[in-house]
């Protein structure tokens, strides 16, 4: 069908260069360090403090301060859900976050006729990669120390990344191209990354969201891939099938309309830079 075609047309780039690829994505993780004392360590570090940071508000204080008043205790375990929640958040506004500026700001590369532009997007989503593994570690770490055990339900990431890295892929594409053409796309995203964390169910459960926002907090897209984590970490597929259907509906519509909108646009970059 055509509409599959752009997709299928990037995946045999990124097969054909896949060695390309590859090295581009361990020179992007150490390239946004370069020169600094601490080097990719920093990688480690900025996640780890981001993460510590928002478990001591909401988990910490943000508890103590609601018993304190009397106005209901929040459960244990409400870490776990946040972080379920908070993970794959991180992940997704840093590529998000990059993704407006990426061609422009490689405007050497994409000026070179040989030079296979559909590498760009994809080595920035796979840089992400280590990132997210440290952070679904201390999960782990985390989830052991509370329990004494892993329950079976944490099988369910695998599913849920690989859901939620084909829309990174998608909206990679698509926003680096967007970024190109409309420079705004930038400030729009930034925008979006500040208000959609607080649209999202991460810090809060839906039943605390009064009936009438609720139908706000689901037209936010990343409500539903968020939903998928926390149904694995925190709810043991208790959520139903609902969120993973609208999750995986809305990772393939990403992933076609941006491999589309790359294609369609890749050879105008070079007019716009």
């Amino acid at each position: 069908m055509k509409i599959f075609s752009p997709t299928y047309s990037v995946i045999k780039r990124l097969k054909e260069h896949r060695r390309l690829l590859y090295e581009m994505a361990k020179r992007d993780l150490s390239d946004r360090y370069a020169g600094q004392i601490l080097g990719t360590i920093w990688a480690v570090i900025n996640p780890i403090l981001t993460i510590t940071v928002f478990v001591i508000l909401f988990g910490v204080i943000f508890r103590l301060k609601a018993e304190s008043l009397e106005i209901g205790t929040i459960p244990q375990d409400h870490t776990l859900y946040m972080l379920a929640g908070l993970i794959p958040w991180l992940v997704a506004s840093d590529v998000m976050g990059r993704s407006p500026m990426l061609i422009v700001g490689q405007a050497a590369l994409v000026k070179q006729v040989v030079f296979p532009l559909e590498v760009l997007p994809a080595k920035m989503v796979l840089a992400s990669l280590p990132m997210f593994v440290i952070c679904l570690s201390g999960l782990f770490v985390y989830t052991y120390i509370l329990y004494g055990f892993i329950p079976w339900s944490f099988w369910g990431v695998v599913p849920a990344s690989l859901i939620m890295y084909i829309a990174l892929f998608g909206l990679a594409y698509f926003l680096s191209s967007l970024g190109v053409l409309l420079r705004d796309t930038k400030d729009l995203v930034g925008v979006y990354l500040f208000v959609g964390l607080y649209m999202a169910p991460v810090f809060y459960y839906m039943d605390w969201v009064p009936a009438v926002l609720r139908k706000v907090i689901y037209l936010n897209p990343a409500t539903w891939f968020i939903k998928c984590f926390q149904d694995a970490f925190f709810y043991g597929f208790s959520s139903g099938w609902q969120p993973w259907l609208i999750a995986s509906g809305l990772s393939v519509l990403c992933l076609l309309v941006g491999c589309c909108f790359f294609v369609r646009f890749k050879h105008q970059f070079g007019n716009f830079i």
